[in-house]
């Protein structure tokens, strides 16, 4: 290819990775990982609170089904994204066990709790499983 289709081409891209960066550029959330395994946190009160009256964070991540989270967040308006152990993956190929899964950890917290995902596993590692 000769220097000038080249130099063309890069302008293109140059362009479009310009209009790509500023329509994305712009944040309409801010999402935390709330992790709970040190505890070294504060009571979720205390956390749901200093979220909604003290930052613009909109949403949180949460790593398994705790279930004083889901209460604590329940009309702050902040959308959770909730986890699925790793424990409970192949269990959910079975669709009773699955609804009953979303039927006492997920139903009696929505919609007052804005639950907006829920996530499947966390961190899974492919190389041990057997396909």
């Amino acid at each position: 290819m000769e220097f000038s289709k080249i130099q063309s081409l890069l302008s293109v891209l140059l362009f479009l990775s310009t209009i790509f960066v500023q329509h994305f550029a712009t944040v309409h959330s801010i999402k935390v990982n709330y992790g709970t395994i040190r505890n070294t946190l504060p009571p979720p009160a205390q956390v749901a609170q200093f979220f909604k009256d003290k930052t613009t964070i909109d949403r949180i991540k949460i790593f398994d089904v705790n279930l004083d989270i889901l209460r604590t967040f329940v009309g702050t308006g902040i959308f959770v994204a909730v986890t699925v152990p790793n424990g409970e993956i192949p269990n959910l190929v079975n669709i009773k066990y699955a609804r009953r899964w979303a039927g006492n950890n997920i139903k009696p917290f929505y919609p007052q709790t804005k639950i907006n995902y829920i996530l499947v596993g966390n961190e899974v590692l492919h190389w041990d499983l057997k396909i």
